[in-house]
């Protein structure tokens, strides 16, 4: 019984190890669907870091197209919100929320933009109430 404790115990031990390890590169042959599915993968185990790694790197590879851009800003803003980093959240679902309102909201699927909304009432009315007020101080 002992014999088996110390094992579990040392695979906790590496699983914590290298999921600490953060992502450094991602293949070039990725493609958007396969990075963002690396990205849910990494928020699964908690790996925050490597999700936004893999979030920003299919902005910036496949970004261009208005589709693919939405969704991986919006996958970005829920590891914001789940690192409890509201204002970067709230910048994106704002981001978002705009071009819903701007002449490419039409050719969007109209499901990022219930997300969003959704995912900024989920911001503790405190933090979205500081958040709005440092936006405003800022543009005026």
């Amino acid at each position: 019984m002992k014999k088996l404790i110390k094992i579990a115990a040392l695979i906790t031990i590496a699983l914590t190890f290298f999921s600490c390890k953060t992502l450094k590169e991602i293949p070039e042959d990725k493609t958007s669907a396969q990075i963002i599915q690396m990205g849910q993968n990494y928020v699964g185990i908690g790996d925050y870091k490597s999700a936004e790694f893999c979030y920003n790197t299919v902005i910036e590879r496949y970004g261009s197209d208005p589709l693919i851009y939405v969704e991986g800003k919006y996958e970005l803003g829920r590891v914001y919100l789940a690192q409890r980093r509201y204002d970067k959240a709230y910048s994106v679902f704002n981001e978002l929320l705009d071009i819903y309102d701007s002449s490419y909201g039409m050719m969007l699927p109209g499901a990022y933009k219930k997300l969003c909304n959704i995912s900024i009432s989920q911001i503790p009315e405190i933090k979205l109430q500081e958040i709005k007020a440092k936006n405003t101080t800022v543009t005026e």
